[in-house]
């Protein structure tokens, strides 16, 4: 086995594995999703676990093709997407508060009661 065979083979496993990381991740966001009790910590759940899974994915698939122009697409992609997500988590979860959705049971001081009596 030369060395490039074995370069090529680790490249294919640890393409392999960072496309399972972020497979398991959306699975994860998935569950959170279905299971958690009220909308906050859903989005929480969706937000985090889809936006590392699919990070995990692209960085998986730039392993995997590993290109000029595979890197700076992917890249940006990779970009845009952690710029995006926590703006459109909050965006939602705002949203759903502002619509009187009730907040979770454990919560001990709610910060935005004020704005909420305000709308």
């Amino acid at each position: 086995m030369s060395a490039l065979d074995l370069l090529e083979t680790a490249q294919a496993i640890t393409g392999a594995a960072l496309l399972a990381g972020g497979i398991a991740l959306f699975v994860v966001a998935g569950v959170g999703l279905a299971r958690f009790p009220d909308p906050y910590t859903r989005l929480t759940a969706v937000t985090k676990s889809g936006t590392l899974g699919l990070v995990l994915v692209l960085l998986g698939v730039m392993v995997s093709d590993p290109s000029l122009a595979t890197g700076i697409k992917l890249g940006l992609a990779i970009l845009l997407q952690l710029l995006t997500a926590p703006i459109g988590g909050l965006s939602l979860s705002r949203g759903t508060f502002r619509s009187g959705a009730a907040l979770p049971r454990p919560l001990q001081y709610d910060e935005m009661s004020e704005q909420r009596s305000k709308l």
